[in-house]
């Protein structure tokens, strides 16, 4: 069952000839980085070697961000790219339409690495990770935007600690995982990220409909490379 979980991050779904973009949502702390860079290891290694690459990228502005975008056609053809951190860049857009604008640009970018990808893979996987809205002051606007152009979604809420500071004494910290994407019913998993780095991934039995609006009521806070963007700092 873990290895659903890092499919469903690499955008393979049962049934579906092309991968699914996926953006992944949570607030600080609920390993949305960590589960990145897990899928761009992952990614990369499936590709034959020599090959197979990571590529960091750290644009320090959503100007420049956007440009890396532009840019990224002339580069060879991953089978992966990576955006974390979308709300850092989000903070000095312009507006909700061009945030759209870049989101559009990214999914246009992965369709045509995808195309001259397809005989010999699945295509080119797209994951962008974005906190949730409210937690550093950004526009519940950015996030419809941003949903809308991604089917699969994969909420992270992470479970109270036994007690305050307890993540700093070498207790683990434990996340809940819940992918939606379509055609399929949600899926939940258990993540414990160990003080040592390592992330163990368990399944969890779905909760309800009507548990899961309440749940995320009271979680939200107020051949080929992989491309991978985290946020300027």
């Amino acid at each position: 069952m873990a290895g659903a979980l890092m499919s469903a991050l690499l955008g393979v779904v049962p049934g579906k000839p092309q991968r699914c973009p996926l953006v992944v949502l949570g607030p600080s702390g609920s390993g949305r980085s960590a589960l990145l860079f897990r899928a761009a290891l992952l990614g990369s290694g499936a590709a034959p070697a020599p090959a197979t690459r990571i590529q960091f990228l750290y644009p320090p502005s959503f100007q420049e961000l956007f440009q890396v975008v532009a840019n990224l056609q002339q580069t060879s053809c991953p089978t992966l790219v990576v955006l974390d951190g979308l709300e850092k860049y989000l903070s000095s857009c312009p507006g909700p339409s061009v945030a759209a604008q870049l989101v559009a640009l990214l999914l246009d970018t992965v369709n045509h690495f995808s195309q001259k990808l397809s005989r010999v893979s699945l295509g080119c996987q797209l994951l962008v990770s974005m906190r949730f809205p409210g937690e550093a002051g950004e526009d519940t606007e950015y996030l419809s935007v941003v949903e809308r152009y991604f089917e699969a979604r994969l909420w992270l809420y992470p479970e109270a600690e036994e007690s305050p500071g307890s993540a700093s004494y070498g207790v683990p910290k434990v996340t809940r995982a819940r992918l939606s994407q379509p055609g399929s019913q949600d899926q939940e998993w258990l993540l414990r990220f160990e003080p040592e780095g390592k992330m163990k991934i368990s399944p969890l039995s779905c909760r309800s409909e009507n548990n899961r609006g309440a749940a995320s009521e009271n979680d939200r806070p107020a051949g080929a490379e992989a491309q991978a963007l985290p946020p300027g700092s």
